[in-house]
């Protein structure tokens, strides 16, 4: 009986209250795993679904680039061009 009661009333020791800690620390070690395995597989999950349909991120990057009929259209509305050269230009970029 003197190893019990030494254990649960703090007697001397290498495992003094030892057991509960580790158990603490694995358990919450096991949820530091389990927390990034999900942070992870969820970001390989949003990072396959915009990699998996690459047409749709080129045609949201065309849509925000003018083309360059808008750009001669818009030099031409402020005046930065003639109409002669406005017409040149629209008709070489037709070739």
């Amino acid at each position: 009986m003197g190893y019990c009661s030494n254990f649960f009333s703090g007697g001397r020791g290498m495992m003094r209250g030892g057991m509960f800690g580790m158990g603490l620390l694995w358990w919450v070690l096991v949820a530091v795993v389990i927390i990034g395995a999900v942070y992870f597989m969820k970001n390989r999950t949003n990072q396959q679904i915009n990699t998996s349909n690459p047409t749709q991120t080129e045609s949201a990057q065309q849509a925000a680039r003018p083309s360059a009929f808008d750009v001669l259209d818009e030099e031409y509305a402020k005046g930065n061009i003639t109409e002669e050269e406005y017409v040149h230009k629209k008709e070489v970029l037709r070739k």
